[in-house]
């Protein structure tokens, strides 16, 4: 498989506050982290991070059309192999000796379906559905689910050929509390498919790990 070369989109609509002060939380950023992980997901991860939650985001309108177009232009004989990973949403514990985090990423796979369904390395990818598979090592963008997903007036074959792929990365959360990580991946993986238009959408389980 030929090297990818990933451009990470990280262009965020605020700072993670809102202005009216210096702890306030930016209701935009909130409403765009309830479209990503779940408005529930959302609230409990507020009720894990505290006074110090602050959240940021990335247009979703325009990661839809770009992502949208990148399915169009795609085809299977003159793909290069070049990504863009976009980060929709980010929620972070700002305290005094805390710095967990929660990150959300989506972009088309450099995997194809063929590759994903018939590794040899059970490490590597597990079935948890028809035309979704998520990895149960973590990878350098977290937790991540790969799953068919065509684009009406994409190519002949884009949707296993060209597969959505979505990541949940965090760090420094107590083991045990607050919303588990297959959880809002699974919310991540249904909220974007609908996001973006996706012809399939297969019903996930809440247990996608082996």
């Amino acid at each position: 498989m030929a090297v990818t070369l990933l451009l990470a989109v990280t262009a965020c609509s605020g700072d993670g506050r809102d202005g009216s002060g210096a702890g306030a939380v930016s209701p935009a950023a909130l409403a765009t982290c309830r479209q990503v992980f779940g408005a529930k997901n959302v609230d409990s991860l507020r009720a894990e991070f505290g006074e110090g939650l602050r959240a940021y985001d990335r247009s979703l309108t325009d990661m839809k059309e770009r992502l949208v177009t990148e399915a169009r232009d795609w085809t299977a004989g003159d793909d290069d192999l070049r990504r863009t990973t976009y980060r929709p949403c980010q929620i972070q514990e700002r305290a005094k000796g805390s710095d967990a985090w929660v990150a959300s990423t989506a972009a088309w796979s450099m995997w194809d379906i063929e590759f994903v369904s018939s590794t040899k390395d059970a490490q590597a990818w597990h079935k948890v559905v028809d035309g979704v598979y998520v990895s149960p090592r973590r990878r350098i963008d977290g937790t991540s689910l790969v799953m068919a997903c065509t684009i009406p007036g994409s190519a002949v074959g884009q949707g296993s050929g060209l597969p959505l792929e979505v990541s949940v990365n965090e760090e420094d959360r107590k083991a045990g509390e607050g919303v588990p990580t297959e959880q809002l991946l699974k919310s991540l993986a249904e909220n974007m498919r609908e996001l973006i238009g996706c012809r399939e959408k297969p019903a996930l389980p809440d247990d996608l790990m082996p």
